[in-house]
């Protein structure tokens, strides 16, 4: 049976997610930050972690201490306010924005390594908004500079901390999805996104790094 844990699940993509592996038969530990009735539904394993707090993460890391998991997916994020730009957000706005999409993905990533097996997959849930290549407008600036942060880092961390291990490093970006984040004109509905996220993480194979959206076509960096 193959196994996933994912780090953010309570509501929104990351649920979707828990359920569709649910259904495919993979066994999952899925986290949440506050108790989520729907999270529970699914049978899935629940811990409590808050991706802001490594050493909830760390705590993770040792109550799973001996397991190995083919997929390890951070997803924790927020959207922030779209309406601040560089221009006028404040110091503090700014600092929750990108500890939380940046920061502290990558550091729960490392924290996180070594329960992926040899041959897995791990993965940081992004944004084709952190593509500078790609960037063709100013909206929603600040929260395109923190996940091209994260893009930033996550290469950073696939080649000094995965390094020759056999693992794969996977960006993903879900789509433009209907999710309180997302919202109602979004392009696709949670079920799409999630069943295209599942299939490229369980085609994922080592070695190497990509950037891609939930079809599996790539993105520039």
């Amino acid at each position: 049976m193959p196994s996933a844990l994912i780090i953010g699940a309570s509501r929104g993509i990351g649920l979707g997610l828990v359920e569709e592996f649910v259904r495919r038969g993979w066994d999952v530990v899925a986290t949440q930050r506050s108790a989520s009735p729907a999270l529970a539904a699914t049978g899935a394993h629940i811990a409590t972690v808050d991706i802001d707090d490594s050493d909830t993460v760390s705590a993770l890391a040792a109550s799973l201490a001996g397991r190995r998991f083919d997929h390890v997916l951070i997803n924790a994020g927020i959207s922030g306010n779209r309406a601040d730009t560089a221009s006028n957000v404040s110091r503090e706005a700014m600092a929750i924005l990108f500890w939380t999409n940046a920061i502290a993905p990558v550091r729960a990533g490392r924290i996180l390594l070594p329960l992926v097996a040899d041959g897995g997959s791990i993965g940081f849930m992004t944004s084709i908004l952190g593509s500078v290549a790609g960037r063709q407008s100013g909206w929603a600036e600040l929260y395109s500079a923190s996940k091209a942060a994260l893009n930033s880092l996550t290469r950073g961390f696939a080649v000094a901390d995965v390094g020759s291990r056999p693992v794969a490093v996977l960006n993903l970006h879900p789509g433009w999805v209907k999710t309180d984040m997302g919202g109602p004109d979004a392009d696709i509905d949670v079920a799409t996104s999630v069943k295209g996220l599942v299939d490229v993480i369980s085609a994922a194979r080592p070695p190497g790094q990509r950037y891609v959206d939930y079809s599996g076509a790539s993105i520039p960096w």
